[in-house]
């Protein structure tokens, strides 16, 4: 570690509390040399936004050094959830600051690295599917002659492939509609790649407007106008998103499997750290995640669970109509939420 990069992490950690930094050199493609990737305390919820000012008071000598901040839990639930960005960049092999305590540094979940793995791939698959329904969205419209619903759908689909792409290569997802934030956003860590608009192009410029009013226009004003050639246009730039997207996506996933490869998520070395119920000194609830395809089938479950609930309640059945201090009908309550569920307000 060179001396400037020590500098920095020492005056980081004299200022500031944090559970621990992680140093990453950048590749190929990245604006950075040298990134910091810092994770915070997990009691301290608005971290990230508190101490940035701070941070970037100790960076402002050191412009080829970048840096992230992340709180701790949030880190180590997107590494569970298969998140390469953390996955790629939060292991032992970057480390260079520990804080002490109980606290666990290294961002490795619960769950084997190969199956985390097709976690990352399966949820990256899952993605790209949505991206590519907004896109035939897009060409429906345009086959009917609705030309400023097509560049609305052409506008989703530019912003859902940006919220894939920010998340194994920002960390998070930036909350926002503006394609032109978007692109600002990611461009702060990747020196370019397909489908971006230069924006010292006239141009590019105006096809970006046009992206951008789109969606206003939808929303809001309802009074939009676009011709077939820039809706070409458009579809050429989100051509080459898209495979720069997958690209980078790939790119990010062999390093990941090299790195199972070479046995850095050597659970056995770091269970202490790594495991959330090794060692537990207390009782602590266990989650377990529920997956669905979409809203419906989520609503649909659910009221299979409430009427198998009432079946159970029938007759023979005697349930307990004292809870908490109330009298309760668990039959006419369960009936009732059968029928609050938006059913018809969501089906496909």
């Amino acid at each position: 570690m060179k001396t400037s990069d020590q500098l920095i992490i020492d005056k980081i950690t004299q200022e500031l509390e944090i559970d621990c930094i992680h140093l990453n050199r950048g590749r190929d493609g990245h604006l950075f040399k040298n990134r910091l990737d810092i994770l915070a305390r997990p009691s301290q919820r608005d971290f990230p936004e508190q101490v940035r000012p701070v941070i970037d008071a100790i960076m402002k000598p050191y412009p080829d050094v970048g840096y992230s901040v992340f709180a701790t839990n949030y880190a180590r639930k997107e590494a569970q959830e298969g998140n390469l960005y953390f996955l790629n960049n939060c292991n032992r092999n970057s480390i260079v600051y520990k804080n002490g305590g109980d606290n666990s540094p290294i961002i490795l979940p619960d769950m084997e690295p190969t199956k985390l793995y097709e976690t990352a791939r399966r949820e990256f698959k899952r993605n790209m599917a949505r991206m590519k329904s907004f896109r035939k969205g897009a060409s429906y419209f345009r086959e009917l002659g609705n030309l400023p619903q097509s560049a609305f759908m052409l506008h989703q689909t530019f912003e859902q492939g940006y919220r894939i792409l920010e998340r194994f290569i920002c960390g998070r997802t930036k909350i926002c509609h503006s394609i032109k934030n978007h692109q600002g956003y990611v461009l702060k860590m990747l020196d370019k790649f397909g489908g971006t608009f230069q924006m010292e192009s006239d141009m590019d410029s105006k096809l970006l407007d046009l992206l951008e009013d789109a969606y206003s226009s939808a929303r809001y004003t309802h009074s939009y106008t676009i011709t077939k050639n820039e809706l070409e246009q458009l579809s050429q730039k989100l051509s080459f998103f898209t495979k720069d997207i997958k690209t980078l996506f790939h790119r990010e996933l062999s390093i990941f499997k090299r790195n199972i490869d070479n046995g850095i998520f050597n659970h056995k070395e770091e269970l202490d750290l790594v495991t959330p119920n090794a060692h537990r000194t207390k009782a602590e609830p266990y989650v377990r995640r529920l997956e669905f395809d979409n809203s419906f089938e989520m609503l649909c479950k659910a009221r299979s669970l409430l009427l198998l609930g009432v079946t159970c309640l029938q007759e023979d059945v005697e349930p307990p109509l004292h809870v908490n201090g109330f009298d309760y009908n668990i039959v006419e309550v369960l009936q009732l939420a059968i029928e609050l569920l938006p059913l018809k307000e969501t089906s496909p």
